[in-house]
C-alpha cells in the first residue's frame, strides 16, 4: 500500500467526491486513490481549521503538504487570501487544482517536496510519517519562508510527537504556542520574529 507522501502516480484513479460541513457551509471536494485522507474530511485538519478560522488570516498562505487542497478551499471561503499548496503527490496536487477551480480559489497546488516563498502565514497538516528529519527539514523551510511577523500554524497528534514538535519550532522561531488540544491533536503557532531576535 502506498503513503500519500510518495511520488506516486501509478495508482488506479477511482475517483469520486467527498462531502462536509465546516463552520456551516457544505464544501464537496474531488479525491480518488492515492492521496491523503481520500474519503473524508481528515479530523486533525478539521481541528487545525477550526483554530485558523479564528484568527486574522490574510495576504499569502502557504499550505505545506496541501492533499486534495481542503485547506486552501475552506480558508479561501472564509479569508481573502492567495494560495499556494504544495505536495509531492502529483495525483493529489491534480485534484487540489481541480477542486480550486471549482471553488474559485485565488491561487494553484504545485508538485514539491518542500516550501518556498515570502508568505504571510504557512498552514498545515504536516506528513508526519516521514519521519523526524524529512518533517523538521519542512519547519526549517516554512520558517525561511515567512515574511517577518509572518506565522507558522501546524497541526500533529500528541502521540506523534507534538511536544518534540513544539521544541523544534521554539528553537527556530523563538516562540511556539499551543492554540488547542483536541482529541489528541495540538495545533501550534510560531510566529516568525526579525533576524534580530532570532539571533538571540
Amino acid at each position: 500500500m502506498s503513503h500519500y507522501f510518495s511520488n506516486e502516480t501509478d495508482t488506479i484513479e477511482n475517483r469520486r467526491e467527498i462531502s462536509f460541513r465546516f463552520l456551516g457551509h457544505t464544501y464537496s471536494l474531488v479525491s480518488s486513490e492515492g492521496v491523503f485522507s481520500k474519503d473524508a474530511f481528515d479530523k486533525g485538519t478539521e481541528i487545525l481549521l477550526s483554530e485558523v478560522s479564528k484568527l486574522d488570516i490574510k495576504g499569502d498562505v502557504g499550505d505545506l503538504g496541501s492533499g486534495i487542497g481542503v485547506i486552501g478551499v475552506v480558508l479561501n471561503q472564509i479569508f481573502d487570501v492567495n494560495m499556494l499548496g504544495v505536495d509531492v503527490n502529483p495525483k493529489a496536487v491534480k485534484l487540489a487544482n481541480e477542486n480550486y477551480a471549482q471553488h474559485h480559489v485565488r491561487g494553484k497546488n504545485i508538485v514539491s517536496d518542500g516550501i518556498e516563498g515570502n508568505f504571510d502565514y504557512i498552514i498545515s497538516n504536516p506528513p508526519i510519517r516521514v519521519g523526524k528529519e524529512i518533517l523538521y527539514r519542512l519547519f526549517d523551510e516554512a520558517h525561511a519562508a515567512l515574511k517577518v511577523e509572518g506565522a507558522f500554524v501546524f497541526v500533529i497528534r500528541k502521540s506523534h510527537g507534538a511536544l518534540s514538535a513544539q521544541k523544534k519550532c521554539i528553537s527556530l522561531f523563538g516562540n511556539c504556542e499551543l492554540l488547542n488540544r483536541s482529541k489528541g491533536y495540538h495545533v501550534y503557532r510560531a510566529v516568525k520574529l526579525d533576524n534580530l531576535l532570532n539571533m538571540e
